[in-house]
Parts: structure tokens; C-alpha cells; sequence
């Protein structure tokens, strides 16, 4: 290779990931401009204005999370070191239908920050309630424009929150309760194509049945965007695809037919291009090993000449482990027991414990804990069921970590039960 004159940063050595899947080569990399200038082994540079010897280290291009819930995080802290040091340079925030899009939205006493994020984000109140002050804008507008005086770690974008928008348009009340009237309907539209003009990449909605709100009270009502029928989120959807933009979705474990049916909208036949949708799945591998080759071959259908789709699935490419400090978790939230539990506030441990030596609660507890069984998991996947645990509750599979007798740790629930 030639000599170059001159770049900007040279990075010896690395053990250079392209991304196209091929093997990783150690090699230079010299850049100028913010662009990859060169690549090579011992690159012939005649001038580096900064030289970097990256023996030992990989060095890949960025990585994109598509998935955060950063929302609030990047104003009190918008460095985002968690996401940037383990080499992510783009996030998308405003998933499952939450964020800060219309600032913090009080009104009155209501809190819809602290309402949809404490439960869902498993974060108490005390914390998000710092973060309020920082949310000074009140439209999308002022939401998109103020990232500018942020001095961010990686790049955001951001869909548009529809328990958000939902609470924007018809109030708290009216978006845990009904469908929207028409001039809200109205509202609504208007929103999302502002949104998007505005650079949103998209629209976010929720249907995991575990997500609850928080205040009093409507904390056994599930967040907005629960409420939504077909009738108000076409129109809106309809917007999406006309910009090219990207519907964020999820499952409803209750209503999969409906769910099916929803995932079909993002056929161009008669709609002349495709709606881009990315829908997160938690694929269970264990009692249902080959549901990821079902995703699989509906997205293949979607997808194809039929129908020109395009529609993709959010899934970790193998099996994660899950950490729950006791049942305050959204991974309880589908036991009705538990999910009485989570409902007091942080500071009310006296209530807690209340319910933990209550007999008829812990009556109530093993009932619901022996209906999340996972007997016939492929039909219930299928068909909805509510009584099926979207996290399997096998006492021989989970373990105690950290727990107040040591001696239990390392153990599964099933072998500390099976004790004399």
C-alpha cells in the first residue's frame, strides 16, 4: 500500500472486527476527517496527528443499542458511561411506549413520570423524582431540540412514547379508562406527524402484561398504551409508514391473535411501502425451544413477496440469566399476591411484612405461584393464556444468590424445599 501523507489518528495493532462477519484481523487503521482513511497492516504513514497503540484491544465499528430505557439517565448524567465503555455509540430511547417526550407533564397530582416509570423500570420514586427538574420543555419540539445542550456520550434517538402521548392527548384518567373521542383521535395524529417531521424514528407501544402503573389509584391498571384498539393506532401507524419510520412493539401475552394480526400491518401490499416493525420478544428457550424458529418463519412470511413486509424481532441470540432482588421485580408483577406486594411504596417495608405473615396472603401466594405453571407452553404461548408465566417459575431452576441465610446460597428453591 502506498504511503499516506497524512491522517488524523493512527491505531496500531488492533485486532480490527469490520462487522461483516469475517474473521478479525490484526491491523492498522488510520483516520482523518471522522472517516476511515485506510486499513492494513503496517500502514506507511508519513504524519499522525495522534498515534494510538491498540495492541491487545479490539476495535470495532459502534455499536448500536436498539433497546434502552436511558430515558431519564442521559439528563442527569448524558455521558452515559454504562452504555459508551462497552463500545456503544448510538441509543434509541423512548422504547415500550415510555419516555420524556412531553417533559414531565404534571398536572394537578398527577405524576405520570413517577405513575409509568417506577413500576415498569423497577426504579423508586425518590430517584426519578430528581430527575424531574431537568425535563424543562413541554412538547416534542423543545424535547428533540434541547439534546443539543446536552454534551452527549453516544449519539440518541428517540421514538415517540405512546402511554405518553396517550396521557398528552386525553389525560391520565381517560388513557387508562377508554379509546380516545374523535377530536382526541384528531390530537393524536396531529402529535405523531409533528413527531415526526420533528425527527422521531418512530412510535413505541406497549402490550407486556406485567407493566403496571404506580400512584394511587391505579395501581392495579396496566399503562396507557394497554388501552389502545386497532381503530387509533392505525391512523397513527399509517404516519410512521408514510415517513419511513420504525413501529416499536411487543407482544400482548393475552391476546396473541390480535398481536398476529397487528405484526400483518407491516405489509406494503395495497400500502405501497412496508411499516418498518421491531418487536421485542423474550424468547423462552427452555419451555418452549422452538418458538425462535416460529419468529423465524412468520417474519420469513411477513417478509416476502406476498406480503413485503418488514418486520424484525428484538431477541438475545442465546439464554440470559436473570437477577431478582426478592419479589420487588416486574418479573412478579403477573402474580396477583406479588403484584400487591410491589404496589406499596419503597419506604413501606412495615406493609410488606404485613403481608408476608399474613396467612391468607401467603395462601394466595403459593395458589397463584402453582397456576404459573408450564404445562402445555407451546399451546399457551400460541393462544394467550393468562395464567401462563412469561418467566418460567420452576423451582429447580432458580437459585439463591445473596440471601439472609448463607447457607442457602448457591442452592435452587427446589433443594432448600426438598430439606428435612
Amino acid at each position: 500500500m502506498a504511503q499516506i501523507d497524512q491522517c488524523d489518528t493512527l491505531i496500531r495493532n488492533a485486532l480490527v472486527f469490520d462487522g461483516s462477519g469475517q474473521s478479525p484481523v490484526v491491523e492498522d487503521l488510520a483516520i482523518k476527517d471522522g472517516k476511515v482513511l485506510a486499513r492494513g497492516a503496517n500502514l506507511d504513514v508519513g504524519n499522525a496527528g495522534e498515534t494510538v497503540d491498540a495492541e491487545g484491544q479490539w476495535l470495532m465499528p459502534g455499536l448500536l443499542d436498539i433497546h434502552t430505557h436511558l430515558d431519564l439517565e442521559v439528563e442527569v448524567s448524558p455521558g452515559i458511561p454504562e452504555a459508551v465503555r462497552h463500545g456503544t455509540t448510538t441509543v434509541l430511547l423512548g422504547n415500550c411506549s415510555l419516555g420524556v417526550a412531553f417533559g414531565s407533564q404534571l398536572k394537578g397530582e398527577e405524576n405520570p413520570i413517577l405513575d409509568c416509570f417506577t413500576r415498569v423500570e423497577n426504579m423508586p420514586k425518590s430517584v426519578l423524582s430528581k430527575c424531574l427538574d431537568k425535563l424543562t420543555w413541554d412538547d416534542t419540539a423543545g424535547y428533540m431540540d434541547h439534546f443539543a445542550d446536552l454534551p452527549l456520550g453516544p449519539n440518541v434517538a428517540s421514538f415517540l412514547p405512546h402511554s405518553m402521548m396517550r396521557i398528552e392527548a386525553m389525560g391520565t384518567d381517560a388513557s387508562i379508562s377508554r379509546e380516545p373521542n374523535k377530536e382526541e383521535q384528531k390530537r393524536l395524529e396531529k402529535i405523531m406527524e409533528d413527531a415526526m417531521e420533528q425527527g422521531y424514528i418512530g412510535l413505541s407501544t406497549d402490550q407486556i402484561v406485567f407493566h403496571y402503573l404506580a400512584n394511587d389509584p391505579n395501581k392495579n391498571i396496566r399503562i396507557p398504551s394497554h388501552f389502545a384498539e386497532c381503530e387509533e393506532l392505525r391512523p397513527c401507524l399509517e404516519i410512521v409508514r408514510k415517513h419511513g419510520g420504525v413501529w416499536q412493539t411487543n407482544p400482548d401475552g393475552e391476546k396473541m391473535l390480535r398481536t398476529l394480526k397487528r405484526y400483518f400491518w407491516s405489509a406494503s401490499r395495497f400500502r405501497g411501502k412496508p411499516l418498518r416493525i421491531s418487536a421485542l420478544t423474550a424468547i423462552d428457550f427452555v419451555s418452549v425451544p422452538g418458538v425462535w424458529q416460529k419468529m423465524l418463519k412468520l417474519g420469513k412470511v411477513i417478509n416476502s413477496k406476498l406480503f413485503g413486509g418488514k418486520i424484525h424481532f428484538q431477541a438475545l441470540g442465546g439464554s440470559f440469566r436473570m437477577w431478582s432482588d426478592g419479589m420487588i421485580s416486574p418479573v412478579f408483577e403477573e402474580l396477583p399476591s406479588t403484584r400487591e406486594m410491589i404496589a406499596c411504596e419503597a419506604d413501606q417495608a412495615d406493609k410488606r411484612l404485613e403481608l408476608l405473615n399474613d396467612p391468607a396472603w401467603l395462601e394466595r401466594f403459593a395458589e397463584d405461584w402453582a397456576k404459573m405453571t408450564v404445562a402445555d407452553a407451546n399451546i399457551t404461548k400460541l393462544g394467550g393464556n393468562k395464567d401462563q408465566a412469561t418467566f418460567q417459575m420452576k423451582f429447580d431452576e432458580m437459585t439463591f444468590d445473596d440471601c439472609a441465610v448463607p447457607s442457602w446460597n448457591g442452592d435452587s428453591l427446589q433443594q432448600v424445599l426438598d430439606r428435612p
